[in-house]
């Protein structure tokens, strides 16, 4: 199992350039050169031409690309977190420099992780917001059911025959302008942070490399023993 947790962790250590790479270029296809007016514009004419109600696409789609993004890195950082726990060395007095540096990268391994945690909580959240705001602007059709029951006489037999109907009423209610154009500004504000958390998943990428390659030695073999000699991290780049 050590032997396992260690691999794997090498291999997100030694992917880590490649993936912050990777997502640089998903920002720019995901993500087009147009200003947040232009994206306020463009969903204050969904949402005229459109039903109030409706799921914004693009801004579901963007999210889903985000929380993804947020779960691969997150998994990668833990799996990094593992490798320095296993090749941290036991205590003992002295030479203890290296093992400092092993808990510092440990530590900013562990912090750009739970900022990347907090992003899978953002889809979640905004469609809470925004169904409350909905609410206010989409009348809900109600549904409301009868039932009747006739008692029939033939000779001395009763029979009971029952008949049920279904109406249902709806008041059409106009939506305010202000109540569009809140609901147009949640919708772009949630497509702005949504690029602003994937380049936040790169720049994580990014530090995380930096702060691995920087220390590479040292949190190789902490205590420069040569423990670190058959599994040189610094060889995989």
């Amino acid at each position: 199992m050590e032997a396992e947790l260690l691999q794997t962790g090498e291999e997100a250590m030694a992917k880590l350039s490649t993936r912050a790479a990777e997502l640089q270029q998903l920002v720019t296809s995901t993500f087009g050169p147009k200003s947040l007016a232009d994206v306020q514009a463009s969903f204050e004419a969904a949402l005229a031409s459109g039903a109030p109600g409706a799921v914004n696409e693009e801004v579901q789609k963007v999210g889903a690309v985000v929380r993804e993004q947020a779960a691969t890195a997150l998994s990668d950082f833990k799996a990094i977190e593992m490798w320095l726990s296993i090749k941290t060395p036991e205590v003992a007095d002295g030479n203890n420099f290296g093992v400092e540096v092993q808990a510092f990268v440990a530590a900013h391994i562990k912090e750009l992780r739970v900022e990347l945690a907090a992003m899978i909580d953002g889809v979640s959240a905004y469609h809470l917001v925004r169904g409350a705001t909905i609410e206010k602007v989409v009348k809900v059709p109600s549904q409301t059911k009868d039932e009747e029951t006739k008692v029939e006489v033939e000779g001395d037999k009763t029979t009971n025959k029952s008949s049920k109907t279904s109406k249902s009423t709806s008041t059409e209610q106009v939506a305010l302008p202000d109540y569009l154009k809140y609901i147009a500004a949640l919708d772009t504000k949630e497509y702005h942070a949504c690029y602003t958390k994937l380049v936040d998943v790169r720049n994580a990428y990014i530090k995380a490399d930096l702060a691995v390659k920087k220390n590479a030695k040292r949190i190789n073999d902490p205590r420069g023993e040569g423990d670190g000699s058959s599994r040189n991290y610094a060889s995989m780049f």
